[in-house]
């Protein structure tokens, strides 16, 4: 059972505290244990998130919707949404964008971009997704775009940065487009979740080609490729489909080893996502399952936690839930439930912090919870 009494979110328990984001530099007073407490918004579809120096965090904004436009000769389900991807710094003092003018992609009226970041003393890593299906393309795009599916780093010394003051480490997509490791076809790239390994060298998920890998100056290399799940009826449609495995994010675990969380792909049936335990030399097995859409993960004291995005369908509107991983369980406590769209996740000390409306342009936030 869970150390902690179940609590559902709602608009009328989480608290506005803006200002005083810093990483546990909450008041007490601010929210009885369990609410959650707003501490950044304005968000612009925020994903993954970080905690730096100085218990400052860092939200990394995908891009907003508002100005997409259709690629030409590519698939219509893909648009270009201009710069609007970014990334926010939280503090005490208030939050500000520190990197701007990140390309941003629409597909299927969601938005593809800027999906994780990490910080280093000055140093600041981001990972810009991919161009999923249409990974192909994007040699074809204006040299604006060419940075979709890299990671890039820079000096938060000259902050606010632009992406002309990143520099490209790797290239995710190039690598998904040669390569192609799980051997679907066309090439599909999204990389979304990294976990830093050393210096210049990270653990990185790529939801649109299955697989796990490690990028750095030493280039990009396959770690593992994640099954198709089981067959499952296709609710659009006759006959059975297998859901392909879509990673989401990757945290280093007490033991070393790497643990992948899971989304599914279509139709994202409940209860079918995994949190895969890698080994360094590939050996892939299931730490957790009876999971629902997990998009990340982080430890605590040997504990580790999974956002769910949506507990249910994948199609009633995410609502979705902070969740204590059983390990080899399959059932899952819910810390806190009824999140809006809930997506990253960050822990320090007793405070979990998740980004939630993660599907919104300019309503997104982050929310602390009090994890005792």
């Amino acid at each position: 059972m869970s150390r902690r009494s179940r609590t559902t979110a709602t608009a009328a328990t989480a608290a506005l505290v803006l200002g005083l984001a810093a990483l546990g530099g909450l008041p007490a007073s601010a929210a009885p244990p369990g609410e959650p407490v707003t501490v950044a918004t304005g968000l612009n579809n925020p994903r993954q998130l970080s905690i730096g120096p100085g218990h400052t965090l860092y939200v990394a904004e995908a891009g907003s919707a508002a100005a997409c436009e259709p690629i030409p000769g590519v698939d219509a389900a893909y648009a270009l949404c201009g710069m609007t991807g970014s990334v926010t710094e939280v503090s005490r003092s208030g939050q500000r964008r520190v990197v701007t003018d990140l390309p941003a992609l629409g597909f299927n009226g969601e938005v593809l971009g800027a999906s994780d970041v990490q910080v280093r003393g000055t140093s600041i890593a981001v990972l810009i997704g991919g161009m999923a299906g249409a990974a192909t393309a994007r040699d074809g795009l204006a040299d604006a775009f060419a940075d979709f599916g890299t990671l890039q780093t820079g000096s938060l010394r000259s902050a606010p940065l632009t992406a002309d003051d990143l520099a490209l480490v790797a290239d995710i997509n190039a690598f998904e487009v040669a390569s192609n490791p799980d051997g679907n076809d066309p090439p599909d790239s999204n990389a979304v979740g990294f976990a830093p390994l050393g210096a210049k060298h990270w653990a990185v998920t790529d939801a649109g080609g299955n697989t796990l890998l490690t990028a750095g100056d030493d280039g990009v290399s396959t770690v593992a490729v994640f099954p198709n799940g089981d067959l499952v009826p296709n609710p659009f449609g006759p006959g059975m489909i297998p859901p392909q495995a879509v990673p989401t994010d990757v945290a280093v675990g007490p033991d070393g080893a790497y643990y992948v969380s899971q989304l599914t792909g279509f139709p994202f049936p409940t209860g079918a996502s995994t949190i895969w335990r890698v080994t360094s030399d590939g050996q892939v097995s299931a730490y957790a399952t009876g999971l629902t859409m997990v998009t990340s993960l982080a430890w605590r004291d040997g504990v580790l936690y999974a956002v769910q995005l949506d507990d249910g369908s994948f199609f009633d509107g995410h609502v979705g839930s902070l969740r204590e991983v059983t390990p080899g369980g399959s059932m899952h406590d819910a810390v806190v439930d009824g999140l809006s769209a809930p997506y990253g996740l960050a822990i320090r000390g007793t405070s979990a912090f998740v980004t939630v409306d993660s599907v919104s342009s300019g309503g997104g936030s982050v929310l602390q919870i009090d994890l005792r």
